[in-house]
């Protein structure tokens, strides 16, 4: 297997044998930038301060594929109820998310063993709830789904349609003619008989 993320060779040799990954995720949020790791503890890299954050953060990342397809990524973060409510307000749609992945000198721990290696860069798409019930214990998550390449509000420029036509160009009746053409070839006239 190949890995094609630039890892350095000191991390495949680490990566050869028994070693603590550690996933690092920085996020556009309204409130501000946040920087959190899925070990405990603070943790410092990049010049910034990263919060553990544990088992409460988990990140499920795209599969890679050959096609156009993609799959889904998300970021599931373990909250109250108020918490999740308290957030539902704020616009996080097409704020960048970036994910790094490094290896720390203990399980769970804080402390890097060589430099974090790009991992996911996209932005958030969506933001739901879940519920899970495990006998007595009822957890609570938020969803954010995350996309890829293009946002939605950057794709929209490139989708062009007959109404962008008519309001850009409204001398142009070749848009017009062509889009009767077709109505006739797909929805034929009929006559009652």
């Amino acid at each position: 297997m190949e890995l094609r993320r630039g890892a350095s060779p000191e991390m495949l040799a680490t990566m050869a044998g028994h070693f603590c990954p550690v996933l690092l995720i920085e996020a556009d949020w309204p409130d501000g930038m946040v920087r959190l790791h899925t070990g405990t503890g603070d943790l410092v890299w990049d010049g910034a301060v990263w919060l553990g954050s544990s088992w409460l953060v988990q990140f499920q990342a795209p599969e890679e594929a050959g096609g156009l397809a993609t799959s889904e990524a998300s970021i599931k973060v373990a909250a109250s109820i108020e918490d999740i409510l308290a957030e539902r307000g704020k616009v996080i749609r097409n704020r960048m998310v970036k994910v790094w992945f490094a290896t720390t000198t203990t399980p769970g721990g804080n402390v890097l063993q060589d430099d974090p290696v790009d991992f996911f860069a996209g932005y958030f798409d969506s933001r739901t709830g879940s519920l899970a019930r495990a006998d007595e214990n009822l957890s609570h998550d938020m969803v954010l789904g995350l996309g890829i390449g293009p946002s939605a509000r950057a794709s929209a420029s490139i989708t062009h349609g007959y109404e962008d036509q008519v309001s850009k160009y409204p001398n142009d009746t070749a848009g017009r003619h062509v889009q009767n053409a077709i109505n006739r070839v797909f929805n034929a006239q009929q006559w009652p008989e």
